[in-house]
């Protein structure tokens, strides 16, 4: 493998163990009610019902020979669009956030900086002289694209739910 590829692999992996061992030590684990378990139930089917119906599409455009993209990138797409599925649902149904504002300004801080590192990773894939497709088919920076508007649209979500909160705490 290329040094370019090993090396924000490695960092991305250290970040997310770090981030985790810490988070393990310090955030103690949000307590959700029956309610918002039951929303997250629902948006936990709903994305895997998109996934579902998202495969079998794909899978219909190949036997008709129509190929947007290989089968890799089609996946990992599908499965980025069922996850900003799944936690769009529970923000929105108020199953997300728990009641630590903490936790929250994290999950949203998360959201907005995941964006812009992928909106890094196009741009340093446009510079290097690749583009969103190849041949006709998609090419891996549109995995990029897609994260990111995908985190952006969560994180605009999740701020304009935590201003309801507030202002419905105030009134």
């Amino acid at each position: 493998m290329n040094i370019n590829v090993i090396f924000p692999i490695i960092f991305a992996v250290s970040i997310v163990v770090f981030v985790a061992i810490a988070r393990s030590k310090r955030v103690k684990k949000a307590n959700y009610d029956e309610r918002q378990l039951l929303a997250r139930n629902t948006a936990c089917k709903n994305s895997f019902f998109f996934l579902l119906i998202y495969c079998f599409t794909c899978g219909l455009l190949y036997l008709f020979d129509i190929h947007w993209a290989n089968t890799a990138i089609q996946m990992f797409l599908g499965v980025i669009l069922s996850f900003t599925l799944f936690i769009a649902l529970c923000i929105i149904k108020d199953a997300y956030f728990s009641n630590s504002p903490k936790y929250n300004t994290y999950a949203v801080i998360f959201f907005f900086s995941y964006g812009v590192l992928s909106i890094i990773y196009l741009l340093n894939g446009l510079g290097r002289g690749k583009t969103l497709m190849d041949n006709g088919v998609l090419s891996e920076l549109f995995l990029y694209l897609v994260s990111s508007v995908c985190f952006w649209i969560l994180g605009i979500i999740s701020v304009i739910k935590l201003f309801k909160e507030k202002r419905g705490a105030e009134k």
